[in-house]
């Protein structure tokens, strides 16, 4: 059952906010919930991150309604709190939904914000960043464009990757290591590391990985393009890719080519660094699913 007193966090930038089923699922939240809603349109994390800690300390559950990026940003705010988060996706990728098992129908979902369970669930930690996924490589490239295109959904998606194909034909030259132990050194397009398996669109990027495991699930995808082209197929299909899971507390990924390695976490690029650390943050926030 959620507990009082609730909030809906509505982010407007947010690539599907405004469409009518998730308007009326945040209307029909905010009845089940007796919730407050606070609106917000900006896609800049810090600007967001701001007035989400402005907003969030008298509420014991606070239900999002955004992307991925907007989640994300409330999974940072929640962390450390007696507060229990829901979602509602509102964005193009909504990888969440597919971890959380959430329905489609505006009345099933507030339902399941009213009364479903809460869990603790896992999260990446990269500095001072949390996530349920952390990507560094290529896909990290094809986010920074498609937020910098003005994030057009399955359009914008299409014309990042587009941008992003001569990245393929560089790949990174890097050393990864699952608690201090080498498990990949030579060429990546792709790291990935999480507590969930699903990137957008519900593509089964990282199987095996899961928010209660108490442990990180990482895979590389050395590539080349076209064996990297095979797995995006897998991935689609919900397929197991080829591309090997390794679990561990902590991972970290060196570049050995001089060549900053641009990281992304869930969906928003937070830089590009010669060296990254992911750590494990256990039981970091409770969240409503269909578990």
């Amino acid at each position: 059952m959620a507990r009082e007193p609730a909030a809906i966090f509505v982010n407007e930038a947010a690539g599907s906010a405004r469409t009518p089923r998730a308007r009326r699922a945040i209307e029909l939240a905010q009845r089940a919930l007796n919730a407050d809603v606070h609106t917000v349109a900006t896609r800049d994390q810090a600007e967001l991150r701001d007035w989400m800690d402005a907003r969030i300390g008298p509420y014991r559950t606070v239900v999002v309604a955004g992307g991925d990026g907007s989640l994300g940003i409330a999974l940072n705010a929640a962390a450390g709190r007696d507060t229990v988060l829901g979602y509602i996706p509102a964005g193009f990728g909504n990888a969440a939904s597919h971890l959380l098992g959430l329905p489609r129908d505006p009345h099933e979902m507030a339902a399941l914000l009213a009364s479903g369970e809460d869990r603790p669930v896992d999260l990446v930690r990269v500095g001072d960043r949390l996530a349920l996924f952390a990507g560094a490589g290529w896909d990290a490239v094809v986010a920074q464009r498609y937020a910098e295109g003005g994030a057009r959904r399955l359009r914008g998606w299409l014309d990042a990757v587009l941008e992003s194909r001569d990245e393929l034909t560089r790949r990174h030259e890097v050393r990864v290591e699952a608690d201090g132990t080498a498990v990949h050194d030579g060429p990546m397009h792709l790291l990935v590391v999480g507590t969930t398996p699903f990137y957008g669109r519900g593509m089964l990027v990282n199987p095996g990985a899961r928010p209660d495991a108490g442990r990180l699930m990482l895979r590389v995808y050395p590539g080349p393009a076209p064996q990297l082209a095979m797995e995006a197929a897998r991935w689609f299909l919900r397929v197991r890719p080829k591309a090997r899971g390794t679990t561990a507390g902590r991972v970290s990924v060196v570049s050995l080519d001089e060549r900053p390695i641009p990281l992304q976490a869930d969906g928003d690029v937070i830089g590009a660094r010669d060296r990254w650390e992911i750590e494990l943050e256990p039981a970091a926030v409770r969240i409503i699913g269909r578990w």
